[in-house]
């Protein structure tokens, strides 16, 4: 029988291999064959010759069920003629040592699985608690660094499960969606000097609670140096540029080789971990999953802050590259008003010397998978040393022509509400010159900010002393401002140019570098993180949107109410003047076409209404005057509560069975407080008929 087995695998030789994918796969929930035994084509747990027949069968392209899983005798992860050979000299007898059957990374380590459904080729679908677990040591010798190689279909996070003395049991890491991706990290010890020796097993979770087909294709590590944690610096002829890689590798040291002062070394302020200049972000006030804590006597919003949080916890470094003239970091920021809890995010940052400026290049994703609202984000936050006592920046629309700048000398602290007003400084229409600079009035001498596709500057100073020590409380800040809200899984990309000098040689740097960048995450259109908005669209009556300053053409008759358009919400805003009755109408009969209420049955107004507004029991009445009735009456109200929380809410009004809602819609006024006090406010966003 041996001999018919023989001439049976050397006849292989002359088929061409099948494409697996044909096959009918059959594992157990393990991702592993029902019967683990090298050669066993059949899965009965014993190798014949009927297993050397389904092979041959196998490789001519027949429709068999076979374990494949079983089949790669030589290990090489590829399934050929030559694993029939062996298994045919096996047969007859042969010393052939066939490899131990299962699944192996490229690199050849085996591993089992636990959790997930086994698919073809490799692949898994996996949802919670899918876990890889490695039969020998995936990596060798000491390392800080792991590089895992994997395709899937939803952002996972990873948990790595060291074995041996190092810096911790485990470590989790964050994974973007996408086909034979690469991402690297850095043990949690690597800042002190810790090493590994051995991971033995994954586990992966999916991000956003969805299943994903998941396949591992490799894993391996490498043992990298260890950069200084305090302050790591690169520097050309010009700039000496330092990131504290303790602090998420925000910078803290921007030193001008051409500066001109004495004393005045490092233009940076690192007071904190809130200062240096580096990524903040503003999301969701408050879920069912987060609670956030408060700064400056009010309850914050998330914020994962690159430095860390207001306690002084650093940020985690994920990793980190240097090259002559660059410096690459990766971290996990600490959410700014909370004790030490670290964020569900990562941001990345490029610094790169070129010539007489220092590029940045920033990327930002949440993997919250949380609801976030729109906030002004700080693009970026940055903070220099008091000495540099003059705000400047252009205000016009003459851009890059040299045009006159505006400057302010004696700005207050920018967080407090009795001067942010005044601190904000909005770019008008077709600005494109969007940088500005810190500088000392008297010596003409600073350090500037160019980001392309800003809205708005905010700046300001705190407790000014005009000092040069960049440890004094006593600090400068300004951020170029957008309205953008995360979206999560969603990165938020954007560059930004740092300079040094006088306020003309930072302009005429900037000026000959405007274009450097397009800054797309910036852009109006960009994946629904920009409010939509121009100052006019045509106005439609059936859907007002306020993201537009013309709606407001719309609102008339304001009583006990203050009505404008805020710039910063771009919505309609209603500020209570007298706590009675406070009132506006939406005027339809200004509409250039008639509203028929028989074309629609519900009203719907999307409104926010800041939480620290002092009332917290507030009701809105709607006023229908619609038909033969043409001012409001009584009888033709409808009431509804609504939620003061500082997020933006939708009101469904549903009139399908009031008998006041027929004919032509004329106007409906709406009382918007029925308990309020002198300053309280709404915001609406819309007010549409469906």
């Amino acid at each position: 029988m041996k001999k018919i087995v023989i001439i049976f695998i050397l006849v292989l030789i002359i088929f061409s291999a099948a494409s697996l994918s044909a096959l009918i796969y059959t594992h157990s929930s393990t991702g592993l064959c029902l019967a683990a035994v090298s050669g066993d084509a059949d899965g009965d747990g014993e190798v014949t010759d009927w297993d050397a027949i389904l092979f041959e069968r196998m490789l001519a392209g027949w429709n068999v069920t076979v374990m494949t899983a079983n089949l790669d005798l030589d290990g090489d992860g590829e399934i050929t003629d030559w694993d029939a050979i062996m298994l045919g000299r096996y047969l007859a007898g042969w010393p052939v040592e066939l490899t131990e059957p299962g699944l192996r990374t490229a690199s050849g380590v085996l591993y089992e699985t636990s959790g997930g459904t086994s698919l073809e080729d490799g692949y898994f679908k996996i949802n919670q608690d899918f876990t890889v677990t490695f039969k020998e040591s995936a990596v060798s010798g000491s390392f800080n660094r792991i590089n895992l190689s994997y395709s899937s279909t939803t952002p996972l996070k990873v948990t790595v499960n060291y074995s041996g003395a190092g810096s911790g049991d485990s470590d989790s890491f964050f994974l973007d969606k996408g086909t034979e991706m690469s991402f690297r990290g850095v043990i949690s010890g690597y800042l002190v000097g810790n090493t590994e020796n051995s991971v033995y097993s994954l586990t992966f979770s999916t991000c956003t609670k969805k299943n994903s087909t998941f396949k591992l294709i490799d894993l391996d590590s490498s043992l990298i140096e260890v950069y200084n944690s305090n302050t790591y610096y690169i520097e050309n002829s010009r700039f000496k540029v330092g990131v504290k890689l303790s602090w998420g590798g925000g910078i803290n040291y921007i030193e001008d080789k051409h500066a001109i002062s004495n004393g005045l070394t490092n233009l940076i302020n690192q007071a904190d971990t809130g200062r240096l200049v580096q990524q903040s972000y503003y999301g969701t006030a408050g879920n069912s999953e987060y609670t956030p804590g408060d700064f400056n006597g009010t309850s914050w919003t998330y914020n994962p802050v690159q430095g860390g949080d207001k306690y002084g916890n650093q940020s985690r470094l994920i990793d980190v590259e240097v090259t002559d003239n660059s410096i690459y970091v990766k971290a996990q920021p600490q959410d700014w008003s909370l004790d030490g809890q670290i964020t569900p995010s990562y941001m990345e940052n490029t610094y790169t010397l070129d010539g007489d400026v220092i590029r940045v290049d920033n990327r930002f994703t949440d993997y919250s998978g949380w609801e976030h609202r729109y906030s002004h984000q700080e693009l970026p936050a940055f903070y220099t040393v008091s000495y540099l006592d003059t705000f400047t920046w252009y205000d016009g629309i003459d851009s890059w022509n040299d045009a006159p700048l505006s400057a302010r000398s004696n700005l207050n602290f920018w967080g407090d509400p009795a001067y942010a007003e005044s601190c904000q400084f909005y770019m008008k229409d077709n600005n494109t010159e969007t940088w500005c600079a810190w500088y000392n009035r008297s010596l003409d001498y600073g350090i500037g900010l160019y980001v392309p596709n800003v809205d708005m500057l905010y700046a300001g100073r705190f407790s000014y002393n005009g000092s040069k020590d960049p440890y004094n409380g006593a600090t400068n800040y300004v951020a170029p401002l957008n309205m953008i809200k995360m979206v999560s899984y969603k990165p938020i990309e954007y560059s930004y140019l740092i300079t040094a000098g006088s306020v003309s040689e930072i302009r005429s740097v900037f000026k000959a570098n405007k274009d450097f960048a397009d800054n797309a995450s910036l852009h109006t259109d960009y994946i629904s993180m920009r409010v939509p908005y121009t100052e006019e669209k045509p106005l439609d009556y059936t859907d007002i949107d306020f993201s537009y300053s013309n709606a407001l053409e719309a609102v008339t008759s304001p009583y006990n109410t203050e009505v404008k358009y805020d710039l910063n919400e771009k919505a309609l805003r209603l500020t209570v003047t007298n706590a009675f009755d406070p009132q506006v109408m939406l005027e339809f009969e200004n509409a250039p076409e008639t509203v028929h209420t028989d074309a629609y049955t519900t009203v719907s107004i999307t409104y926010m209404i800041p939480e620290n507004d002092p009332a917290n029991n507030f009701v809105c009445d709607l006023f229908i005057c619609a038909g033969a009735d043409t001012s409001p009456k009584g009888e033709n109200r409808i009431r509804f509560s609504l939620i003061s929380d500082g997020e933006y809410h939708t009101a469904i009004v549903d009139l399908s069975n009031s008998s006041f809602w027929n004919g032509d819609l004329h106007r409906i006024r709406m009382d918007y407080f029925d308990s309020c006090s002198i300053g309280n406010v709404m915001y609406v966003k819309s007010v549409k008929l469906s």
